[in-house]
This record gives structure tokens, C-alpha cells and sequence, in this order.
């Protein structure tokens, strides 16, 4: 909840500086550029820094571009596609 605020604020006051004039508005829609940034700072992150990374996203990033690279059978796609070890083959 606090980071969803945190993101809400920081767009306020962004509304609010350029109706106040202290910075101009955008000639075009920052949000491609600011999703741009912040994915690619996630992504160097957990490729050099994965330890940095809170838990559960460093488990969802594992997820993402370590765990779904391997494709057992249906399964993988239904329940959860996890790693198999040697024992657990089928």
C-alpha cells in the first residue's frame, strides 16, 4: 500500500509543479519513459544486485526469466512451473 501512495504522490506533485510553473509539462506522455526506467533498473538489479532486491520480487523475478525457461508437460503451464530435481522426475 505504502509503495502504491508513494507512486500516487510522486505523480501529484508532478501535476502540481507544472501547474505551479516550476517545471514545464510534458510535450508528450512521460509514462512509456518513466515504465522504461524503472523495469530497466529492476532488471540491472537482479542480473548484478539480485540480493538488493526484496524477496518476493527477487522470487518473481527467478520466475520470470530463470524457472519458466523449462518445460517439463502441462503441468508446468497449470500449477506452477518449478525446477525439477533429479528425484522428483516423473
Amino acid at each position: 500500500i505504502n509503495m502504491y501512495l508513494l507512486s500516487r504522490i510522486l505523480f501529484a506533485l508532478s501535476r502540481l509543479a507544472v501547474e505551479k510553473g516550476f517545471i514545464s509539462a510534458p510535450k508528450q506522455d512521460p509514462f512509456p519513459l518513466f515504465a522504461t526506467l524503472v523495469w530497466g533498473i529492476v532488471l540491472w538489479l537482479f542480473e548484478y544486485y539480485p540480493h538488493t532486491l526484496q524477496p518476493s520480487l527477487q522470487s518473481s523475478m527467478n520466475y520470470l526469466y530463470h524457472d519458466s525457461n523449462v518445460w517439463h508437460d502441462i503441468s508446468d503451464f497449470l500449477v506452477y512451473n518449478k525446477p525439477r530435481t533429479a528425484g522428483s522426475q516423473k
